[in-house]
């Protein structure tokens, strides 16, 4: 079976670009600063997907953010 595009997931780790990119509007009231999300969360990674250029149509994204995973990079 043949997928309509091609796309990658990439787990990258937290930091402080990224949380405040695409982590902070997504989390509780208590974990707003990226120092008091990463003490409690340490080994979160956000997770996303990346699409070829060529499958991208109307408003989709060429990178979008897939979830945002506790259990870290192993």
């Amino acid at each position: 079976m043949e997928m309509p595009n091609e796309q990658y997931e990439i787990y990258v780790p937290i930091d402080d670009y990224i949380f405040n990119r695409f982590v902070k509007d997504k989390v509780r009231k208590e974990y707003k600063t990226f120092k008091k999300y990463k003490k409690a969360f340490p080994d979160c990674t956000c997770n996303f997907i990346l699409r070829n250029k060529k499958d991208d149509v109307g408003i989709e994204n060429k990178i979008c953010l897939w979830d945002i995973s506790e259990r870290g990079i192993k």
